[in-house]
């Protein structure tokens, strides 16, 4: 509560019924900032005394002291404001994407990726930048489902992977634009010794999809943020391939 509702709130008893009038008739009126004396005189047919008299019962010298105290707190309730705003506008994002996500998901894809990922012998799991915290939790779950995996983030260890690679591994890229070019440099050389790709990556048209050999598309709406952006539906997706996998295996069920 600012000050001057606290003025209001701890002296307004002590106010006549026609201060109370005032006050009352202030606190209603939409731009205070605009507000004359003239105003509040001719709408409650009221003295300037009456109201300078409410006026200094609250503590404010002037009239004009008392209407700059609502404008006063007016401003620093906007300053908070787009706080909330923002939390509200983040939870309907996230609630947008996450349907569109899942809207997008193909089932068939998703079995054919988790056969691929049951039938291989090592799965390297990549992800740069944010991606890659992405890329580690997938691989942390794979482990606990006994599978042979490890996660690439770093240039040297990723670009290791067309030395290592065979048409018995699988790569798994997670990437939100699809576009990092060293990374999908890479799969292309992995691509040649016949390893799998497979791609998590944003809906829009971008190579890596075109390069894989499975992929599952995401939604993620349209941001000022470019290095920033959520990676929480390459998340989803990810949680989605792992649940799809824990079905696949009767001693995990």
């Amino acid at each position: 509560m600012s000050d001057i509702y606290k003025e209001i709130n701890a002296n307004y008893e002590r106010l006549s019924e026609t201060e109370q009038e005032v006050i009352d008739f202030i606190l209603k009126f939409e731009d205070i900032g605009r507000l004359k004396m003239k105003d509040i005189r001719d709408k409650l047919y009221v003295s300037n005394s009456t109201i300078m008299r409410a006026c200094k019962k609250l503590n404010y010298a002037t009239f004009n002291e008392l209407k700059y105290a609502f404008v006063r707190s007016a401003e620093e309730k906007n300053k908070k404001s787009p706080v909330e705003t923002d939390l509200f506008q983040i939870i309907a994002g996230i609630k947008k994407d996450t349907l569109t996500t899942l809207e997008l998901v193909d089932e068939k894809e998703i079995d054919l990726i988790c056969d691929c990922l049951l039938q291989s012998r090592r799965i390297f799991c990549v992800g740069s930048g944010s991606s890659s915290q992405v890329a580690a939790e997938f691989n942390r779950k794979l482990k606990l489902i006994d599978l042979w995996t490890n996660d690439y983030s770093d240039k040297f260890s990723i670009e290791r992977i067309p030395q290592i690679s065979t048409a018995q591994d699988v790569v798994v890229v997670f990437s939100l634009s699809g576009e990092v070019s060293e990374i999908n440099e890479i799969m292309i050389r992995a691509k040649s010794n016949g390893t799998k790709i497979i791609a998590v990556t944003n809906m829009s048209v971008n190579q890596l999809k075109s390069l894989s050999t499975y992929s599952l598309l995401t939604y993620s709406s349209p941001s000022n943020r470019k290095k920033l952006r959520s990676r929480l539906m390459l998340y989803v997706m990810s949680t989605l391939i792992y649940e799809k996998l824990i079905t696949k295996i009767p001693s995990f069920e």
